[in-house]
Parts: C-alpha cells; structure tokens; sequence
C-alpha cells in the first residue's frame, strides 16, 4: 500500500513520502525534444535494467516512477535512465506522434551500429506488426540506418548488405544479434 504524502517513506531514508520517493519532478526536456508526457513506456518494465538497485523487468515497473512522472528524476542514474534514448521523442526523430511508445504498443530506441544511427524495436505491449516492420523497412532502405527487433522471442534485423553480413557472421559464431 502507497503511503500517505506525509508518512514517513518506506524506502527507510527517514524523510517524508513527498519529499523522498513520492517526490514528483517534471520532466525536463532538451530543446527540439518532444515531451514524454504521460509516456512511461520506457520504465514500465517493458526494458530489462536496474535502477538504483531496483530490478526493472516485465511485470515489475520502475518503483520511482509516480503519477507518470519520474520521482527521481534529477538524481536518476546516468545507466540506464539518462543513457536511454526513445527514438520518438529525441529532437531529430524521424518519427510522428503515432509512434510514441505507449500508442504504439513498441519502443523504438536509437543505438549504433558501426558507429551509424539504427534502432532496436522492443515491445511494449506487443510485438512489431507487419504494418510497423514494411515501414521500418522503408526507412531503412531510404536512409541506410539499420534495425534490430523481436518477434515471438525470435531476435531479427534489417539493414544494408553490410549490416546483413555482420548479422550473418554473428550468428555463425554464435553471437547474438544485440
């Protein structure tokens, strides 16, 4: 059960519920970036990481976060929360409001490959549909900017010939994709 704003936090700090966990900060937002809103997509557990000790995985959430908010938010670790870039909100995203995570139901998150822009597709609800992989497709084929995602545990990857190689070596050697 959630404690009273005034009980103290029972995270065992001593301070108060509000001013300690249930402490809710805004959301900064660089310049061009789009704002996450109630987008909570990234720490819903859909992503496998810890944070500050607490174990983040399916089915177990982000215990800071609060009222959609970040409770931690100028104190969060460097890994993986100031680290973590959304594909959707970052300030040169190439893509529009209908894949913001949680409408989308999957978080695109940018990487690199060989020192180039691409992106891994996580589910967040549900794994990429057709419509969402002929797009990604289309993209990547446009801007040679590869991708990795995953369906039904299966982990896949498009991209440029070169990129195809390297997933092909890999998977020769048994390494994983990502």
């Amino acid at each position: 059960m959630k404690p009273g704003r005034n009980d103290p936090c029972s995270c065992g700090s001593g301070a108060k519920y509000k001013k300690c966990c249930g402490r809710v900060i805004p959301l900064a937002v660089a310049p061009g970036q789009r704002e996450c809103g109630t987008c909570t997509a990234c720490c819903d557990g859909w992503l496998v990481c810890t944070v500050l000790g607490q174990e983040i995985k399916p089915g177990t959430g982000c215990k800071f976060i609060q009222e959609h908010r970040c409770s931690i938010y100028s104190e969060r670790p460097e890994s993986p929360c100031r680290s973590f870039t959304c594909a959707w909100s970052a300030p040169d995203s190439p893509f529009d409001d209908a894949f913001r995570p949680d409408r989308l139901g999957v978080i695109i998150i940018r990487i690199s490959w060989r020192d180039q822009q691409a992106y891994l597709l996580r589910s967040a609800g549900r794994d990429p549909d057709p419509q969402l992989l002929a797009w990604m497709q289309s993209f990547s084929v446009k801007t040679g900017r590869p991708f990795f995602y995953e369906i039904a545990g299966e982990k896949l990857g498009f991209g440029p010939p070169l990129f195809q190689q390297d997933m092909l070596d890999r998977a020769q050697r048994g390494e994983p994709m990502w």
